[in-house]
């Protein structure tokens, strides 16, 4: 048999070994998974400031997304097609009929509209006017969205520019 001495460091000795299992098994993951959720708490905060922050700058993008939508649907009703606006906008432009010349690239269908796309070449610009042919196709209120531009100083006089715009038209798309 034990003597009571022994039965007493026994029993200390178990207390300490349940202690440290407790502490290593009970403790320590809790201590670790406080941590790691301290961690998710800091980034979800500092992703919903994120979001907060740019809240004013999507319900802008919503309004000039709804802006445009509602210019694609008036332009449906035109009984012009793409390439007759395409031209009437770049001469209200100020561009010269001679001076343009437009090839279609096709049509594809997204969510909620149809783009057909073309190309639209301008030559002998001054710099001025192709701005202002730029300007005009990037108009709010007209269903045009310019996917590229490519703009060439002229060989022969520098101060005149050949242009190339890709261009997509917008319309509602048809079921």
């Amino acid at each position: 048999m034990l003597l009571e001495r022994e039965k007493r460091v026994l029993a200390i000795g178990g207390a300490a070994a349940a202690v440290l299992l407790v502490v290593a098994f009970l403790v320590f993951p809790a201590l670790s998974r406080l941590k790691s959720l301290a961690r998710a708490t800091k980034t979800a905060e500092s992703e919903l400031a994120e979001v907060r922050r740019a809240r004013p700058e999507l319900e802008r993008l919503r309004r000039d997304a709804a802006a445009r939508s509602a210019a694609v649907n008036a332009a449906a009703d035109l009984k012009e097609s793409p390439v007759a606006r395409l031209t009437a906008i770049l001469q209200d432009g100020g561009i010269p009929q001679s001076a343009v010349s437009l090839k279609s690239g096709g049509g594809r269908d997204g969510d909620t509209f149809r783009e057909e796309s073309f190309e639209v070449r301008m030559e002998n610009l001054t710099y001025l006017e192709a701005v202002n042919a730029l300007r005009k196709l990037s108009g709010k209120d007209l269903p045009v969205v310019v996917r590229s531009a490519l703009l060439k100083s002229r060989y022969d006089d520098p101060r005149y520019l050949d242009v190339t715009l890709n261009v997509g038209y917008l319309s509602p798309k048809q079921p």
